[in-house]
């Protein structure tokens, strides 16, 4: 899925997550653009779409 996500600096990026994994509050997923393991807060996405 492809999420908009806004960093504690407050920059938006959107990111295409794969390898979901629910642990609330955090979602941890591979990121694309990154290209490595990633743990977000989802109160800090504000937008999911499809990938």
């Amino acid at each position: 899925m492809t999420v908009e996500h806004v960093a504690t600096s407050g920059n938006r990026t959107v990111r295409t997550l794969s390898d979901l994994e629910l642990d609330p509050p955090y979602l941890d997923a591979w990121c694309h653009l990154r290209e490595a393991e990633r743990v977000f807060t989802l109160s800090r996405i504000h937008g999911v779409m499809p990938a």
